[in-house]
């Protein structure tokens, strides 16, 4: 009775013991927001260093792995202030990672990027 059990209890353990264990990355993003001086001059800003009530020309949002490997073609969703629901904007990065849009500036607020790829996910604000 004593080798039924162990071969019951190896015939459990070894399908765990062998299955492959998948790696999490994590999922970092960021910013780069250009904005016209008063002298037509552009400006770069991360989302943290932004001042408010500028006039944006565009936002380019970069996403990498822990890695350090671009999300690739990963899907991002662009939610204009006071609609979390309905994205203003969906679009693909490019091969390195990034995506660049122009907001819409008559919606002043919190605007939120959500990007997705293979189970990776993370989100941004950007107060404009």
């Amino acid at each position: 009775m004593k080798n039924s059990l162990k071969i019951s209890l190896l015939s459990l353990l070894i399908p765990l013991m062998i299955t492959p264990k998948a790696s999490a990355h994590e999922v970092g993003m960021r910013a780069a927001i250009q904005v016209r001086a008063s002298n037509g001059s552009l400006i770069t800003y991360s989302e943290t260093t932004l001042p408010r009530n500028v006039q944006v020309t565009n936002i380019t949002i970069t996403v990498r792995y822990s890695t350090g490997e671009a999300m690739a073609h990963g899907r991002i969703k662009i939610f204009a202030p006071g609609d979390s629901v309905n994205p203003w904007k969906t679009g693909v990065l490019n091969a390195q990672g990034q995506y660049t849009f122009s907001p819409n500036l008559a919606r002043r607020g919190r605007w939120t990027v959500y990007v997705e790829s293979e189970g990776h996910s993370n989100f941004l604000n950007v107060l404009l």
